[in-house]
């Protein structure tokens, strides 16, 4: 709190002759698109100031940082707040919306879709890599994905790289030709870290939090078959309603006769309240909270085993938006009458927004 206080008195005498005005679009000492706000609405401004570790740097990251001041309290200035955006373009397919019970998907019709691929034997001379969980690309950099691809898995598994494009993931071969003269290669990406939310616990049985972002090691390029889904940052998506709307799952989880797909698949399934779950699944003594969603229960239509990690979409117009992940479900997938839990996303936009940024603008590039 001394931080804040010395931070704040200091930065007020020093505040920008830009003076732009609240919620205006502004840019970080960083590079990055932010909106410049009071300090206390900045969630990462917060964090850098009430770090107990804070440098010089910090100081002047924040003094940099600020762009105008609260009109009847000029002494209370407002900071350029990094905002994670959805990136041009994103959700946007080719063509309309026309896993068990699915269909095969087009490669070019869910292209934010990825594979998490591990290394089961842990032994770099030795891998034997295999992909066990789904993850969505949400920009150049980030990926999401469940926590419990990460948390809940044998100690000697590692992750080696998340892998976009994907034709078949039985294949050996990295590239394959469609339409005659089309070729289409896999893109593989390396993981530089992992951040898993820092609420979750394997051993609570409904998973809450099941939530977890990967910073890629490189920029993703994008181009028809891979290319990032929207966030539901719009308050109007956010405000949209669950009960009996329409969503999609997509995935190369188990299917009605095999433990994986080799290709693409895609199931549209319908929401559900959460006392519908909530009945269901008391079997297992389960109780879901608001920030999970309820979806499916069609008998041979649901996420299965492998999907996990996956994006849950909804089609709004032309753009699709991820809102959930799937986290878990009923034993045998497909059951009637036994929805799929998924996390949702909505309720974890300002964390994915705080870590992102934390990434993206370090102290020491301040």
């Amino acid at each position: 709190m001394k931080w804040l206080l010395i931070v704040i008195v200091y930065c007020a005498a020093q505040v920008s002759a830009l003076k732009l005005n609240v919620n205006d679009d502004c840019t970080t000492p960083c590079g990055k698109p932010g909106k410049c706000v009071p300090v206390r609405s900045c969630e990462y401004g917060l964090s850098r100031l009430r770090n107990p570790n804070a440098t010089y740097e910090d100081t002047l990251y924040l003094q940099s940082s600020i762009c105008g001041e609260l009109p009847d309290k000029p002494y209370f200035p407002l900071t350029c707040c990094p905002a994670l955006l959805n990136p041009t373009d994103c959700g946007l397919i080719d063509f309309t919306k026309r896993i068990v019970g699915g269909e095969p998907t087009k490669l070019e019709e869910h292209p934010w879709a990825g594979l998490l691929v591990y290394d089961l034997n842990g032994n770099a001379s030795n891998p034997r890599l295999v992909p066990k969980c789904g993850g969505s690309l949400i920009n150049s950099r980030f990926v999401l994905t469940a926590a419990h691809c990460i948390i809940d898995i044998p100690s000697k598994w590692t992750l080696e790289y998340v892998r976009f494009s994907e034709w078949d993931a039985f294949s050996n071969e990295s590239c394959t030709t469609v339409n005659d003269d089309e070729k289409i290669c896999r893109q593989e990406y390396k993981v530089e870290k992992i951040i898993v939310h820092p609420s979750y616990n394997k051993s609570v049985r409904n998973k809450v939090h099941d939530i977890t972002l990967l910073r890629l090691a490189e920029d993703v390029q994008f181009n028809k078959y891979v290319r990032p889904i929207c966030l539901p940052f719009d308050e109007s998506i956010r405000d949209m309603p669950i009960d009996d709307e329409d969503f999609t799952v997509t995935g190369w989880g188990q299917t009605n006769n095999q433990s994986r797909s080799a290709l693409q698949l895609h199931v549209d399934l319908i929401g559900k309240t959460l006392d519908v779950c909530n009945e269901k699944f008391s079997i297992a003594n389960v109780t879901l909270v608001d920030t999970q969603l309820c979806v499916g229960g069609e008998k041979g239509k649901d996420s299965c085993k492998g999907d996990s990690g996956g994006p849950l979409m909804r089609l709004v117009n032309t753009v699709w938006y991820q809102v959930g992940v799937v986290s878990f479900g009923n034993k045998y997938c497909g059951t009637e009458g036994f929805p799929g839990i998924y996390t949702d996303v909505s309720k974890y936009l300002k964390w994915i927004e705080k870590e992102a940024n934390a990434l993206h603008c370090p102290s020491d590039n301040a």
